[in-house]
This record gives structure tokens, C-alpha cells and sequence, in this order.
């Protein structure tokens, strides 16, 4: 029985690999996202901005500053994008704050500090919802 490993003598041999990472050629192409962009303006902004904190620090709406989680979402956006229109070239300067406020949920996410998750978490440990809301 051949095994699958060897090569049939009538078989072409393939392309050889590159040498270095110069000849590399990414098949599908790839970039920073937009939340990649936004994750970068968060990080300055969180740094910088107390009021950018601030808006994102609620997790109910009775505590949220304006009264309300989504415009305190629409409101770090805004101071968001605001930053980024001063970073040359980064994208989220030009983009609506329904798209920044989704990305920067993604990001929160990524940091698990979304508002989800820490309304659902006590004392560093995550507790289920028991009245089936999110």
C-alpha cells in the first residue's frame, strides 16, 4: 500500500516555497476595520477623557448621565469622532454615530467591559440574569 505522503512519479511538483517574507502574497488581502481604527481612538480618548469614561461607566439607564444608555453611547461617540477628525487619516473622523456607536460596542467587547457584561457581573464574577433580559 502507497502512502498519501509520496508523490506519484507522473505527478508535477509544486511551485516551491518563498525564501523570505518579501516574496510573500497574501491571497486575501487585509487592513485595519474600522473597529481596529476605533479601538485605537478609544485607547487615546480613554486616556485623555474623563467624560469619554464617564458616558460609557453606566450600565442602567437611571444612572446613566443623560438618562438614557443609548444617548450616553451617541454622546462618547460623538467625543469619538471628534478625536479622530484630529488624528490624520483615521476613518472614524468621517463616520455617522450610529456606525461609531456599534463599533465601539465591538470594542468594549473586546475589552469585556461592555455595559451587557458588567451589568451581569458582581464583584469580578459573572452571575446569570435570571428575569430573561439581557
Amino acid at each position: 500500500m502507497m502512502s498519501s505522503h509520496i508523490r506519484p512519479p507522473t505527478q508535477a511538483r509544486p511551485a516551491p516555497l518563498p525564501v523570505t517574507t518579501d516574496d510573500l502574497e497574501r491571497k486575501l488581502k487585509s487592513g485595519l476595520t474600522l473597529n481596529d481604527h476605533v479601538e485605537a481612538v478609544y485607547l487615546i480618548l480613554w486616556n485623555e477623557s474623563a467624560d469619554f469614561r464617564a458616558f460609557l461607566e453606566a450600565v442602567w439607564d437611571s444612572d446613566a448621565i443623560e438618562g438614557s444608555l443609548s444617548i450616553d453611547s451617541t454622546m462618547a461617540a460623538m467625543l469619538l469622532r471628534e478625536k479622530a477628525k484630529a488624528l490624520d487619516g483615521n476613518p472614524a473622523g468621517k463616520k455617522n454615530l450610529d456606525t461609531l456607536k456599534k463599533s465601539l460596542s465591538v470594542v468594549l467587547n473586546r475589552y469585556g467591559i461592555s455595559r451587557k457584561e458588567r451589568r451581569h457581573t458582581v464583584h469580578g464574577q459573572v452571575v446569570p440574569a435570571d428575569n430573561g433580559t439581557d
